[in-house]
Formats: structure tokens, C-alpha cells, sequence
């Protein structure tokens, strides 16, 4: 089988990895990549654009494209790629707007009877500040309704942060259009959970569920980031609450997808708050999340190019996926000032081999290994207990640097 992935971050090395054990994987290929990615598949000649992605694939006969990141699903690649017959792993466009709209999400959830907090939609900036005066409770959350590179969330603790967040988000637009609209949520307090279903649209099979850590420092302080680690399986996923899950919150969820005819193929991502009043879900995403997918992936024991090829052709047979019988970390080292501001270009010296790092923002530049984003490499290591995995991801971090460099060091906390 012919393979396209998409993307350039941790999630879709990882992926890469386990698309590169397939045995019926003939030819495997990239874009746009990274120097993790490209040790293992060559880069495609085509540009960023969904158009071209897809006549490349065309002329290139590939069998399957994999997308990893949700821009390009949202913008509608899985719907340019069926021109051409050709399956993509991840949803049409209508389907993705599960991720690419707050708004449009929360509208689902509510529509559908799927828990979640309660919520106010703004795309009046003036609205909005007379609906932050009014509230009497914090803290609040407040969400622009477009992508935001995982950025576009932010816990305001009182009403001061909740009127400088509206004016970032929908008068200074440090979000670009993402901001016009936002929606201000309900805070829900309890335990976050990432839980992730395989689907082909029909049939759901849920993954092993996986402990996200969103607060760029340890004990959970400072902003909201695109995720500094995680472990795998959650520890708190018992059967009791699996069943709770799959009562209480997967319903409407299947029976929105089927009355609203969403073509989805792939991942649909279930965030999750275990609220003391039952799970409730905080957010979808139409792609595999980041960075669970590097704690998820080295654990499974099938051939994931398989699974992923009958999603994207809607036939998925698998009723369950196998696991090994192991924990998984990941601890993402991240450049200085991520979430915010952050220099790029940064050498990075590695005591081991590069290849023992999931790349996540990193380039070659001059003949050597740069950071190129926010969050640049992830450790991961996997073991029979949760306590020895810890131990072999951070001392892998120890063994990387780069100037500026941070990591978490409560992950599995």
C-alpha cells in the first residue's frame, strides 16, 4: 500500500512509526515532514494547499492519505482526495467542523443531549463584556471559535483576565478571524481525560484513554499549551466509568452523526472533565490529539495501517483494538516562552541518537538539527509499570538540550 501522511509535529511521527512497522506498507511518503518523519518516509513534491495534496496523491497513485493535523481536514481534504477516489483517513469537511467551531460543537452537544458545561455564544464584543459583568462566579472559561493552534482557550480566574481575554481575542484579534467569535463556557472542575474512537462512521471502537497535562508548568500553572505530556492508559478509566461513558455521553454523539449525515472517517478525539456529576465533555477533536498520540501509539498491537485504511474505506471490522501489556510517557520539551513567544533556530545537541526522540518542531538547517516550534521533541518511553516508564522518559529529557529549553516535571502526577 501506497502512503501519504500529512503533517510535521509529534503526532504524526509517532504515527509514522507505527505506519513504517506495517507489512503492507510497499511505499511511504510525507508532507510536509520533519527530520523524524523523514527518516522514514520520503517528502512529497507537492504544496500546502488541499488541491495540490491531492492531485500529487493522484499522480503519485497513493492508496491511503493519513492526515494528522486538523487544519486540513477542516479546510476539506478528505473531500478534494474523493475526486479522485482516493481514501482519506480523517473526516469531510462537514464532519471536522467538530474541531474547526466551537460554536457549531457546543450547538451539537446541546442539540443532541451530549453532557457538557453550559455555554454563551458572542460575536459582539460589547455583548460579551456586559455578559462578563454580570457573572458572579469564577473561574470562567472563554474559547475562540475557530483553530487556534491550541492557544484559543483561556481560564480566567476573575473578571479582570476574563475583559483583557475579549480584547486579545476580539478587538487586538491575536487570533485572527479564530477570535470574531467566541464562546464563554461554564467551568467544570475534575479530571481530564483524553478518550479516542476509531470510527468509520457507523461502528465506534474506543482506544485505551490517555492523561493529558495542557498547563505549560509543573502543578498546573501557567497557560494553556497545546499539551506538555501524558501518559497512557489513564488510570481512572475503570469499567465502571467506561460503561459510564458509553451510556451517558456516546449516544447522542452516534445519533448526531447519523442524523446529521457526517461523513467521518478516522478519529474522533472525546475530551473529557469526570465531573462530580458524571463525565462531561469539554471539546471534540477531528484528529488524534497531541501529545496523547505519543503515548497511545507505541502501545498498540495491531497493524494500525490496516485499521486505518478500513476506517478511511468504511469498513471498519475491528469490534477492539489490541494492546501491549505496558504504560507509555511522553514529556514534550518545549522552547523558552512557549506557550507565547518563542525563538526558532535553536541548535539542538542530543547525547544519544536523534532518532531516539519523537520529533516535534525541528528542522535541519546548515547540515544540523534546529528547534523549528513551541513544543520541539517529545521523550517516550514505555515499560511494564507506570513508575519505569516515568523513569526512562525523563531521563531520556536529561540527555537533550537545546539554549531556553523546559519541560514538565510532574508528568504522571
Amino acid at each position: 500500500m501506497r502512503v501519504l501522511l500529512i503533517g510535521s509535529g509529534g503526532r504524526e511521527h509517532a504515527i509514522a512509526q507505527k505506519i513504517a512497522e506495517s507489512q503492507k506498507l510497499t511505499k511511504f511518503f510525507c508532507f510536509p515532514g520533519n527530520p523524524g518523519i523523514e527518516s522514514l518516509a520520503e517528502k512529497a513534491q507537492c504544496d500546502d494547499s488541499i488541491d495540490s495534496i491531492a492531485l500529487w496523491a493522484k499522480e503519485n497513485a497513493i492508496d491511503l492519505i493519513v492526515s494528522g493535523p486538523e487544519t486540513y481536514l477542516v479546510a476539506g481534504l478528505a473531500d478534494e482526495a474523493a475526486k479522485f477516489g482516493i481514501p482519506v483517513f480523517g473526516p469531510t469537511k462537514k464532519g471536522a467542523m467538530l474541531e474547526g467551531s466551537k460554536d457549531f460543537s457546543k450547538q451539537f452537544m446541546k442539540k443532541y443531549n451530549v453532557p457538557t458545561a453550559g455555554f454563551n455564544v458572542f460575536t459582539d464584543y460589547d455583548d460579551a463584556v456586559t455578559f462578563i459583568k454580570s457573572l458572579k462566579k469564577y473561574p470562567t472559561v472563554i474559547k475562540a471559535d475557530g483553530l487556534a493552534a491550541g492557544k484559543g482557550v483561556k481560564i480566567a480566574l476573575n473578571e479582570k483576565e476574563a475583559l483583557h481575554t475579549l480584547q486579545d481575542y476580539m478587538i487586538d484579534n491575536t487570533l485572527g478571524k479564530s477570535g470574531n467569535k467566541i464562546v464563554i463556557e461554564e467551568f467544570m472542575t475534575g479530571e481530564e481525560m483524553s478518550v479516542f474512537y476509531l470510527t468509520d462512521g457507523k461502528k465506534f471502537v474506543q482506544l485505551i484513554a490517555a492523561k493529558d497535562y495542557k498547563r505549560a508548568y509543573d502543578n498546573d500553572q501557567g497557560d494553556n499549551t497545546g499539551g506538555m505530556g501524558c501518559y497512557a492508559p489513564h488510570n481512572s478509566l475503570t469499567q465502571k466509568l467506561k460503561e459510564k461513558i458509553e451510556s451517558d455521553v456516546m449516544p447522542g454523539i452516534i445519533k448526531g452523526f447519523q442524523n446529521e449525515n457526517f461523513d467521518y472517517r478516522g478519529v474522533l478525539y472525546v475530551g473529557l472533565m469526570l465531573t462530580n456529576e458524571g463525565p462531561k465533555v469539554v471539546e471534540f477533536n477531528c484528529r488524534f490529539g497531541d501529545p496523547e498520540t505519543q503515548g497511545i501509539m507505541p502501545l498498540i498491537d495491531n497493524d494500525l495501517l490496516e485499521i486505518f485504511y478500513q476506517s478511511a474505506t468504511g469498513n471498519l471490522q475491528f469490534n477492539e483494538v489490541q494492546w501491549k501489556n505496558e504504560y507509555a510517557v511522553s514529556v514534550v520539551i518545549a522552547s523558552a516562552g512557549y506557550p507565547a513567544q518563542y525563538e526558532k533556530g535553536k541548535k539542538i545537541s542530543f547525547q544519544t541518537s536523534m532518532k531516539d526522540y519523537i520529533h516535534a518542531g525541528t528542522a535541519f538547517m546548515h547540515g544540523e538539527i534546529v528547534t523549528n516550534g513551541g513544543r520541539v521533541l517529545n521523550a517516550v518511553a514505555t515499560a511494564k509499570t507506570k513508575e519505569e516508564a516515568l523513569q526512562k522518559a525523563y531521563k531520556l529529557a536529561t540527555q537533550v538540550s537545546f539554549e531556553g529549553s523546559f519541560y514538565r516535571k510532574d508528568i504522571g502526577s
